[in-house]
């Protein structure tokens, strides 16, 4: 399922590609699944619970050496997620544009996490929501040129990139 709905994306996949790439009978896909939004609402659980682990595990962010150092470790840690998992987040997103609802706001959930673990001084205009929101898109984007091979680096340089970008954009500085 994921291999399919990464390849044609969520409204371009039938259950007739899904089978046929699994290998299997009409049939036996029904006999675990209802339909392929059934299909896709139980690989995006997996996909939520991992993320959700992750999002769990994001460290406090200061501007420090040592928490410089912890984003790095973390984004290492979504990237390798993301090169696992993303096209299927990117037909996730897909689906909800196209009207299926999910039952998982992973992405918005991140967001506020990251929020919470930002340690920043109130700043006039500054609302840390909208910035990690944003922050968030750029971190999702980066790794999806990563992914479809538009970007060429590897693991633990685009981690350092994009902690200097995220820790500049919270603080105004780089550590």
């Amino acid at each position: 399922g994921v291999a399919v709905f990464s390849a044609r994306g969520f409204r371009a996949t039938r259950v007739d590609d899904i089978v046929k790439r699994a290998r299997i009978s009409h049939g036996t896909f029904y006999l675990y699944f209802s339909s392929k939004d059934d299909l896709f609402e139980q690989l995006v659980a997996e996909v939520a619970t991992e993320l959700s682990s992750l999002t769990d595990s994001l460290p406090t962010i200061r501007p420090t050496t040592e928490s410089r150092a912890d984003l790095e470790l973390w984004l290492v840690s979504f990237i390798e997620l993301y090169s696992k998992y993303g096209p299927l987040i990117r037909s996730w997103t897909e689906a909800e544009r196209g009207g299926m609802s999910t039952a998982e706001d992973v992405l918005g959930t991140v967001a506020d996490a990251l929020t919470a673990k930002v340690k920043i001084r109130k700043r006039k205009d500054f609302d840390p929501r909208i910035a990690s929101l944003a922050l968030l898109a750029m971190v999702e984007r980066v790794n999806y040129f990563s992914v479809t091979g538009q970007v060429d680096e590897e693991v633990e340089q685009l981690a350092r990139t994009l902690a200097d970008i995220m820790l500049d954009a919270f603080f105004g500085t780089q550590i």
